[in-house]
C-alpha cells in the first residue's frame, strides 16, 4: 500500500529553504547556480499552466527561475516535484510538465525529483518513445529516499533541515504497522531537532513537517506531547511551549468542531501552566480571570500570551479583555 500524499508540508518547506533543498539532494546542479542573485518563483503563472482537466492530479511542486554562475545572463526554470506514490504515467507527466513550461516561457528546463515512495525498484528516470522513425527522450534528476537508508550516520551528523526531513520520512516507512515504535522515533527525531543547534525558525518549521508527517493514533499522540513537554521543561530549551502552543491551537480548532466547554478547560489550563513557568504563580484572581475568559477572548489569549514579556503586560492584556478591575501576578 502506497503512501498518503505529503506533497504540503513539503511545498512548506521548499517555500523557505529551497536553496538548502538543492544543496543537499541535488549537489551538482547547486554548484552551478549563483544564489547570490537570488531567486524566482513562477507558482502562479505554473498553475495557470496546469489548469487543465485532461492533467488530472499533475500539480508540479515548485517552479523557480535561477541564474547560473555559467554567464551574466543565463537563464534556468528549476522544475522540482516531490512524487509520494507509484504511477505508471509519472514519466509521461513530467514530460509534458517540461514541454508546457519550456513552451510558455521560452527557456530551458531542469527538473528535479525526489521519490518518497516504499517501493525500492521503481526508479523513473527518463521518458522515451518512438514512432516510425522518430526518437523523443527526456531524461531528468531523480532521487530515492529510501537510498539514504544505508547513510544514517551522515544524516544524523548533517545541519542541513533536509537531513532530518529524510529521517523523519525513514522512520515512518519502516514502522506503518508499529505505532509504538512509531512513537519512539518521533520522539527521538523531535529531540534530535532541539538539540541540533538549528535556528528558532528552523526548529518551529521542522517541528511542524515532523508532527505532520508522523502520525499517531490519539492515545499515543497525547503520550508524545506530554514527553515533550517535559523535555522542554527540564532542559529550559529556547522553544519552550512549542509543543504547547502547537496543542492550544490545535484544542482551540477542535473546539470550533465538537463543542467548546471540555477543549476551553484544557486551554485553559494549559494557558495557566504555561504563564506560572514563566512568570511564577498567578494569584486567584489572575487565574479565574483567565479562567472566565469567552472563546473568543481565550483564543486572543492563547495567540497573545507566547509575546508577553513582563507579567505587567499580562496584567494590563487582562485588564483590557476583561471585567476586572486589576488583575496581577503574585511575585
Amino acid at each position: 500500500m502506497d503512501l498518503p500524499d505529503y506533497d504540503s508540508p513539503w511545498k512548506d518547506l521548499l517555500d523557505v529553504y529551497f536553496e538548502q533543498f538543492m544543496e543537499f539532494f541535488f549537489p551538482s546542479a547547486y554548484a552551478q547556480i549563483d544564489w547570490a542573485r537570488g531567486i524566482e518563483w513562477l507558482d502562479k503563472e505554473l498553475q495557470k499552466i496546469t489548469a487543465d482537466a485532461a492533467l488530472g492530479r499533475r500539480t508540479v511542486d515548485k517552479l523557480v527561475k535561477v541564474w547560473l554562475k555559467s554567464g551574466e545572463n543565463v537563464v534556468a526554470l528549476v522544475h522540482c516535484e516531490v512524487q509520494g506514490e507509484r504511477e505508471a504515467d509519472f514519466p509521461a507527466r513530467v514530460y509534458t510538465y517540461h514541454h508546457r513550461i519550456s513552451d510558455r516561457f521560452d527557456e530551458r528546463v531542469a527538473t528535479f525529483v525526489v521519490l518518497t515512495d516504499r517501493h525500492k525498484r521503481w526508479r523513473p528516470r527518463e521518458y522515451r518513445y518512438e514512432l516510425l522513425g522518430t526518437r523523443l527522450r527526456l531524461q531528468f534528476s531523480s532521487i530515492k529516499l529510501l537510498d539514504y537508508q544505508t547513510r544514517l550516520p551522515e544524516l544524523e551528523g548533517s545541519t542541513n533541515p533536509f537531513a532530518i526531513v529524510v529521517l523523519a520520512h525513514l522512520r515512518l516507512l519502516e514502522t506503518t504497522r508499529d505505532p509504538q515504535r512509531r512513537l519512539h522515533w518521533k520522539l527521538t527525531l523531535t529531540k534530535m531537532l532541539y538539540e541540533s543547534g538549528c535556528s528558532k525558525r528552523e526548529v518551529i518549521d521542522l517541528y511542524r513537517f515532523i508532527d505532520w508527517l508522523i502520525f499517531l493514533p490519539q492515545d499515543l499522540q497525547q503520550s508524545y506531547q506530554t514527553e515533550m513537554i517535559h523535555f522542554e521543561e527540564e532542559r529550559k530549551m529556547p522553544y519552550v511551549s512549542l509543543i504547547e502552543r502547537e496543542g492550544i491551537e490545535k484544542g482551540l480548532q477542535q473546539g470550533l468542531q465538537q463543542g467548546l466547554q471540555q477543549n476551553m478547560q484544557q486551554t485553559s489550563h494549559i494557558a495557566l501552566r504555561y504563564l506560572a513557568e514563566k512568570f511564577g504563580e498567578p494569584d486567584t484572581a489572575t487565574a479565574e480571570a483567565i479562567k472566565r475568559l469567552p472563546f473568543d477572548r481565550l483564543t486572543l489569549l492563547s495567540n497573545a500570551m507566547f509575546e508577553f514579556k513582563s507579567a505587567s503586560e499580562l496584567a494590563t492584556w487582562l485588564s483590557q479583555n476583561t471585567n476586572a478591575e486589576s488583575v496581577a501576578l503574585s511575585n
